[in-house]
C-alpha cells in the first residue's frame, strides 16, 4: 500500500513544482515587460523632448532585438535619417547587425538601410562595399541594390561601372534604358576630351542602341562630324533629331546653317526651314528663316515675314527682333520709344524660362540633360515660347 502513496506524492510534487515554475516565469516575464514598457516610454519621452541622443541610448540598450521590436528599431532609424540625423540612424542599424541571431531576411533589410545611411551621409565607399557584397552573395532586394549602386557610380562619375551595373539591371527593369543612354553620352564626352574619338563614336552608337530616341546622342554626334568637316554626316545626325523630338530641333538650327553654308546648299536649308515652319512652327525657326530672307532679299522682306508670323503667334522674342530690325530706321521721339520697347522686351526675355523639367517643374534658361533639382535624366525639355496677347 505504501508504494502507490509514494508514487502519487511524487507526481503531486512534480505538478506543484511545474505550477510554481510557470507562475515564476509569468512573474519574471511580467516584470520584464513592465521594465521594457517603462524604458520604451522613457525613450519616447526623450525623443519628443528633442533629446535624440538619450532616446537612441534607451532604444539601443533596453529594447531587445526580436520579431516584436525590429520594426521599432528600423522605424526609429528611418525617422532619424529623414530628419538628417544620419549618424544616429547608422548607430541603430550597426547595433542591429551586431545581433548574432538576426534572421537572414531581416539582416538583408538592415544592411540595405545601413547602405542608405552611408549614401545620405555622402560616405559612398562604405555604401558601395555593403551593396557589392549583397549583390555578390545574392539578395531578394537585387533591383534596389543595383539602383543604389548606379546612383553611387553616377555621383562618382564612374560611367564604366555605372553602365556595367545598368546592363544587369536592364534585364530586370528596361525603364533604365534612357538613363544608360545618358551615361553613354557622358562617357563619350569624356573620351572626346581624352582624344579617343573612335571610342566616343562607338559609345554614342551604344547610347542609341539603349534608347533610339536619345536626342543628346545625335546632337553630340552631329557636332563631332562638324569638327571633322563631315558636313553631310552632321546634317543627317541633326535631321534625325527632328524625327526623335521636334521640340529639340531649335537647338541645332545654327549648326545646320553652318553645315549647309559650308556645302554651298543654302537653298536646301531655306526649303527645310520653310517646311519646319509649317509642320512645327516655333519662334526660333521663324527668326532663323527671317535671317535667311534678310541675307537674300533684304531687311524689308524679313521684317514683313516676322510681322506676319507675329500676327498669328505673338511672342516677346519675335517682337524684340522686329524692334531690332526697325530701330535703325527711326529718328527722334520714335527712336526713343523703340529704345524703351527694346529695353522692356529684353527684360522680359531675361525673366523667361525656355526649358522645364517634366518631373519636378524646375525652370531653366539653359538646357540641362540631368535636372539639377530632382536629378532625373532627360526630363528637361524646351518649352514653346508663350504667346503674348
Amino acid at each position: 500500500m505504501e508504494q502507490p502513496i509514494w508514487i502519487a506524492l511524487f507526481f503531486i510534487a512534480i505538478a506543484i513544482g511545474y505550477a510554481l515554475g510557470r507562475r515564476d516565469r509569468r512573474r519574471r516575464h511580467s516584470n520584464r515587460m513592465k521594465n521594457l514598457s517603462h524604458e520604451y516610454m522613457r525613450g519616447l519621452n526623450f525623443l519628443l523632448n528633442e533629446q535624440p541622443d538619450k532616446a537612441v541610448d534607451i532604444f539601443v540598450n533596453s529594447l531587445d532585438v526580436n520579431a516584436n521590436t525590429i520594426d521599432t528599431h528600423l522605424g526609429l532609424a528611418r525617422l532619424f535619417r529623414k530628419r538628417g540625423e544620419v549618424d544616429r540612424a547608422t548607430r541603430i542599424h550597426s547595433n542591429l547587425l551586431e545581433q548574432q541571431d538576426l534572421p537572414a531576411e531581416v539582416r538583408e533589410d538592415v544592411q540595405l538601410e545601413l547602405a542608405r545611411d552611408y549614401i545620405a551621409a555622402g560616405v559612398l565607399d562604405r555604401a558601395e562595399i555593403i551593396l557589392q557584397e549583397m549583390l555578390e552573395r545574392g539578395t531578394r532586394s537585387e533591383v534596389q541594390v543595383m539602383r543604389h549602386l548606379m546612383s553611387i557610380f553616377e555621383q562618382e562619375k564612374d560611367w564604366h561601372n555605372a553602365l556595367a551595373v545598368g546592363d544587369r539591371l536592364l534585364v530586370r527593369d528596361n525603364s533604365v534604358s534612357s538613363v544608360l543612354a545618358h551615361y553613354c553620352c557622358e562617357l563619350a564626352e569624356r573620351l572626346d576630351g581624352e582624344d579617343q574619338m573612335n571610342s566616343a563614336r562607338r559609345t554614342l552608337r551604344r547610347a542609341l542602341a539603349y534608347d533610339p530616341g536619345c536626342v543628346r546622342a545625335n546632337l553630340i554626334l552631329g557636332r563631332y562630324e562638324m569638327n571633322e568637316h563631315q558636313w553631310d554626316n552632321a546634317i543627317r545626325a541633326f535631321r534625325r533629331i527632328r524625327r526623335q523630338d521636334a521640340s529639340f530641333f531649335d537647338e541645332v538650327l545654327d549648326d545646320l546653317e553652318r553645315c549647309y553654308v559650308a556645302l554651298g546648299r543654302e537653298a536646301q536649308l531655306d526649303k527645310l526651314l520653310a517646311k519646319v515652319a509649317i509642320d512645327h512652327p516655333s519662334t526660333s525657326v521663324v527668326l532663323k528663316l527671317a535671317e535667311r530672307l534678310h541675307s537674300r532679299y533684304g531687311e524689308k522682306a524679313a521684317s514683313v515675314f516676322i510681322a506676319d508670323y507675329m500676327k498669328a503667334h505673338p511672342t516677346v522674342r519675335g517682337l524684340s527682333r522686329i524692334i531690332e530690325m526697325n530701330i535703325g530706321h527711326t529718328e527722334g521721339s520714335a527712336r526713343e520709344h523703340f529704345g524703351i520697347l527694346q529695353s522692356l522686351t529684353q527684360q522680359l526675355l531675361s525673366e523667361q524660362s525656355f526649358y522645364q523639367c517634366g518631373h519636378c517643374g524646375f525652370d531653366a534658361h539653359h538646357l540641362h540633360w540631368q535636372c539639377p533639382t530632382c536629378k532625373h535624366w532627360g526630363t528637361i525639355r524646351p518649352q514653346q515660347e508663350q504667346e503674348q496677347h
